[in-house]
């Protein structure tokens, strides 16, 4: 009789912890980078993201979701241009806040990166000639 309640409570145990795991908010397992594409008429710019050089245009690079970004283009002869990406909830952030509804622990996924999202994921910059 004590080896069947033994083995109930280790089920209850593991039960309890595998389920308190599983609500505690999928956007901590979600990725924490997020591919961004920049292009630019003309091609051939240089493109500065968080004030790091990535390349030049046309060109796609992996960003951290977790903050807002400065991107800049500049190209010799043409006026240089930024623009700052603004994040929103992801769906997998999305996802946590519904599950927040039934159990307060998903809501700690909205502070990982991967609860959000740079919206939009594509820039296009129309460079004009220095006057």
């Amino acid at each position: 009789m004590e080896s069947i309640r033994f083995r109930w409570h280790v089920f209850r145990q593991v039960t309890i912890a595998v389920v308190t795991v599983s609500f505690t908010g999928c956007s901590i397992f979600a990725p924490s980078m997020q591919t961004l594409h920049v292009s630019s008429s003309p091609d051939g710019a240089t493109v500065v993201a968080g004030g790091k050089l990535v390349g030049e245009t046309p060109i796609q690079f992996d960003a951290h979701r977790g903050k807002d970004l400065l991107i800049e283009i500049k190209k010799p002869g043409y006026q240089g241009q930024f623009r700052t990406t603004s994040r929103t909830l992801s769906s997998i952030g999305t996802v946590d806040v519904i599950g927040a509804y039934f159990l307060l622990l998903p809501l700690l996924g909205l502070l990982s990166s991967g609860a959000w999202k740079h919206d939009p994921e594509t820039y296009g910059f129309v460079l004009e000639l220095e006057k």
